[in-house]
């Protein structure tokens, strides 16, 4: 009942929590204490309890006794009510700082499971209360005397039964949530190291150092056995292949092959550009794709619903032996382990057939045509400029002469990329269902394992059979937990490339990458504007910069700032280079400034001009740009809200203290980063929480923080490409 109050919290404003929380215990502490039978709850006034009946011809000394003792039993019973409420509003208050937690720390694409996740919690909240009507009508007993036979033991019996199956159903839900946030936290890591991938991607240097030399045709090795350590130099050199990988298979996702022979690319004019965020792409689809897997369907319960029938027959067969069901539920545990990595192994090979084979010259065989017309398993040998997919024949699987039936029911032959999937048209669901069942048996697997086996191999196995049992018992779901973040990648990975490429989430993605190029843009004449105010950072008499540090000299940008940056500082640097010179002109500034509502005087501009001109030209180099900017970095900079009120004048140009659509549009096309009208609305409404539809300052700090830089992790894992 607890729980299924706290629930329903899904989807309330934050600043409702509280008091719903609040009501929701009250509620069910008056239900609790309602619950408590008649005998044992203190006493209204004019009603007497059973234990206070003393009845007649009982002495006056007898009736003073019981009354104190029923006065001892209401201050008791009091007591034992207050303590459940208190405790019902602390767990309830923990409930809320963790959800509160969990969400502070997920990322924006991780966001959907978070919600699925405490959607899916109401399922349990629904077990508790048919589970309370179920105990407290008596229709348990009397179909408990109707099975077991009458009796003060049989009574109760079915009752107990009842709760304890419920309780197991609560710990594998409980469980499953667990790995959810496992999941969660896997996914994160994940979205930095395919941002980290997509920059290596984007590096000309690295990029060319990476495909030349002994790394040019390396094989992409099989994933590592989940919970088992690996040395330095082969996580080196797995993030090498990883980093090749990635590089194929974004290559080939911004051509956009036919699924169609002779699979043309997508025209130069209607293909994505080469600088599209691959990896934030990635991002994006894998909080859909978890989201998808936290909400448990209806043939995912019939699945367990199956399988718990399987082991009601073995239990008929085998009747009732502890010792073979214990070691049949552990054999169980280690074929769906056995299964995951079978399972882990598509999903990579899957992945590695959009891959040009040029590039993969070792490859798991797949199905090819040969010249005797039979299909058999050989290697790949066709055409190495394109991908493995495309050597796929479709004819030597007879999907043209299906029956009429078969078409009904199956609908249309799959295409090349369809069959490389279980299920073939049918494979993306139905790999997301398995990845679905595997989380449930777990919690099914850790319940029962915990609630009855454990327990019973203690009073029955030897002391060797029991710890080898505890060990059998242990490593499959240790394996099983520690061996996810590769699956659900990879499992991402295939579902949103080729033919189930994601329109929507692409044009997120670049929506998203102009709007940070205009946010840092902003920032960094926010800081030109915040030094023209301090007469320190005036040049000096020689015309060039005083050092940061007195007495130091300025480190060089390349010394101070990861890879990451400098390539969006060089790409904001572009957008003030509107003649692509390669240096930034006073007239150039002059007009950015006017065309931001921010006009200067001559004065003014020369002395923005010297704050990074070092060399005293007249004119700012990309060089100089640059090293100006490493330079404010290493000064301490003003918290987001400082900075965003401090900022916020340079959109709100009527001063009314909120920004709307046609201010938030006139100072981004300053830029000319290419925003359209329907871009700034989409993310006017993604950034405009209490949905009046302006933007105020509260809100504008978030979009600085989402779009100012990119995320932290990326500094120490780019360090691994």
């Amino acid at each position: 009942m607890v729980t299924g109050a706290m629930t329903v919290l899904h989807g309330r404003p934050a600043q409702q929590y509280s008091q719903f929380s609040l009501a929701a215990v009250a509620t069910v502490s008056c239900l609790v204490g309602l619950s408590i039978p008649h005998q044992y709850r203190f006493p209204v006034q004019g009603e007497r309890s059973l234990l206070s009946d003393p009845g007649p011809g009982h002495e006056e000394h007898e009736e003073e006794e019981e009354e104190e003792e029923e006065e001892e039993n209401w201050m008791s019973e009091s007591t034992s009510v207050y303590s459940i409420i208190i405790f019902l509003i602390v767990v309830t208050i923990m409930f809320e700082k963790t959800k509160d937690i969990v969400e502070e720390r997920a990322t924006k694409d991780m966001l959907p499971i978070i919600e699925s996740l405490f959607g899916e919690m109401t399922i349990l909240g629904f077990l508790s209360v048919i589970t309370f009507i179920c105990t407290k009508v008596g229709i348990l007993e009397m179909l408990s005397i109707n099975i077991f036979g009458e009796g003060e033991e049989t009574k109760e019996k079915l009752t107990e039964i009842f709760e304890t199956v419920h309780y197991c159903l609560f710990a594998i839900m409980i469980f499953f949530v667990v790995q959810v946030i496992v999941l969660v936290r896997l996914g994160t890591e994940s979205e930095a190291q395919w941002l980290a991938l997509d920059r290596a991607c984007q590096d000309p240097n690295t990029l060319e150092h990476l495909l030349e030399g002994n790394h040019a045709h390396g094989r992409v090795s099989p994933a590592p056995v989940p919970g088992l350590g690996i040395s330095a130099e082969s996580k080196k050199k797995q993030a090498i292949e990883d980093q090749k990988l990635f590089h194929a298979l974004r290559e080939e996702f911004i051509k956009n092959r036919d699924v169609m022979y002779p699979f043309k690319q997508e025209g130069k004019d209607s293909q994505i550009a080469k600088d599209f965020n691959y990896g934030r792409y990635l991002s994006m689809c894998m909080g859909e794709t978890l989201a998808e897997v936290v909400e448990v369907s209806v043939p995912t319960w019939a699945c367990m619903g199956v399988l718990a029938s399987l082991f009601y027959i073995l239990m008929l067969i085998v009747e009732d032996d502890t010792r073979i069901l214990a070691w049949a539920m552990c054999a169980c545990g280690w074929f769906v382990t056995i299964f995951n990595f079978a399972f882990e192994r598509k999903l990579i090979n899957i992945r590695n057939s959009f891959a040009p084979l040029g590039f993969l010259r070792r490859h798991k065989s797949i199905w090819v045509d040969n010249r005797e017309g039979k299909g058999e398993l050989q290697s790949l040998v066709a055409d190495e400029n394109k991908p493995g997919w495309c050597s796929i024949n479709p004819e030597l699987f007879d999907l043209d002469k299906r029956g009429k039936w078969a078409k009904h029911w199956l609908g249309p032959a799959p295409n090349r990329q369809q069959l490389l999937f279980w299920g073939q048209q049918y494979g993306p669901e139905l790999h997301i269902l398995l990845l679905r069942i595997t989380l449930l048996f777990n919690g099914l697997y850790t319940a029962v394992m915990a609630v009855t086996f454990i327990p019973d191999a203690w009073n029955e196995f030897s002391q060797p059979e029991f710890i080898c049992f505890i060990i059998a018992a242990v490593i499959p779901l240790y394996l099983q937990v520690t061996g996810k973040r590769r699956l659900v990648g990879t499992l991402t990975h295939i579902g949103c490339i080729g033919c189930l490429r994601r329109n929507e989430k692409i044009a997120d993605v670049i929506r998203e990458g102009k709007t940070s190029s205009a946010v840092r843009a902003f920032i960094v004449l926010h800081k030109i504007h915040m030094a023209t105010k301090s007469m320190d950072q005036v040049t000096s008499p020689k015309g060039k910069k005083p050092s940061l540090t007195p007495g130091k000299p300025n480190k060089h940008y390349s010394e101070t700032m990861p890879d990451h940056m400098l390539q969006d500082i060089s790409k904001t640097f572009d957008l003030f280079d509107d003649d692509k010179s390669g240096a930034i002109t006073t007239e150039e500034l002059s007009q950015l400034m006017e065309s931001l509502g921010s006009p200067q005087d001559p004065e003014q501009l020369k002395v923005m001009i010297a704050l990074l001109d070092a060399n005293g030209d007249g004119d700012i180099s990309k060089e100089e740009f640059i090293q100006w900017y490493s330079e404010q970095l290493e000064k301490n900079e003003l918290d987001p809200e400082e900075m965003a009120k401090s900022m916020f004048c340079m959109f709100d140009a009527d001063g009314s203290g909120s920004i709307t659509i046609a201010e938030f549009k006139e100072a981004l096309d300053a830029f000319d980063v290419g925003l359209s009208l329907d871009d700034i609305t989409e993310l006017v409404k993604e950034l405009d929480e209490d949905r009046n539809g302006h933007i105020d300052q509260h809100e504008f700090a978030h979009l600085l923080k989402r779009h100012a830089h990119p995320p932290p992790e990326l500094t120490s894992l780019a360090q691994m490409y």
